[in-house]
């Protein structure tokens, strides 16, 4: 008999936890912009960023390869599992152009579910506040790995003006109080 991964975690929490991440890195990116915009113009064709992100992705996607009921699939999970691995070995070895946007790209679609999962049957701001977010994450998830020449016009755009940059942190920042604060009013 298989089980079901069983963890979650409440609306509230969630959205306090997301707001404190989303408004912290995007203050950070004010505070240490000279910095940031530097790395962000290299990190979409970066090698250690996109061999880190892609094993984090593959190791999430096992993990829910293997916790997951794959009704009548459940005989093959292992091989389901090897395929995973060895997906993300060829990904790694024969599309090395822009792995780091196509890693991102696969953990914002592997992280739309756990937020769209928590938000189903609930309500109030903090649901579609977190609802949007998820939807946003996998719209941008099928980009960056489609299309993730796109992720680096963005960024050189973005990064083009300081004035873009800031906007975007602050929107950034914007968006994480949205979260926080209602999450703490839930």
């Amino acid at each position: 008999m298989e089980t079901q991964n069983s963890f979650t975690i409440s609306l509230p929490l969630l959205a306090i936890v997301l707001g404190v991440a989303l408004a912290g890195t995007h203050l950070f990116g004010i505070v240490a912009s000279s910095f940031l915009i530097k790395e962000a113009k290299a990190f979409p064709r970066s090698r250690f960023w996109g061999t880190l992100l892609l094993g984090i992705a593959i190791l999430w996607a096992m993990g829910i390869t293997a916790t997951t009921d794959l009704g009548e699939f459940s005989p093959i999970r292992n091989i389901l599992m090897l395929g995973v691995i060895g997906g993300g070995i060829l990904l790694w070895k024969f599309v090395p152009d822009f792995l780091s946007s196509r890693s991102i790209g696969l953990l914002f679609l592997l992280a739309a579910h756990p937020v769209l999962e928590t938000t189903f049957l609930q309500h109030g701001v903090a649901k579609i506040a977190l609802a949007l977010l998820a939807y946003g994450w996998a719209l941008a998830g099928l980009f960056l790995v489609g299309m993730p020449y796109l992720h680096r016009d963005l960024i050189g755009w973005i990064c083009a003006r300081k004035w873009r940059w800031d906007a975007v942190c602050w929107a950034g920042v914007a968006y994480g109080i949205l979260l926080l604060v209602s999450g703490l009013l839930s």
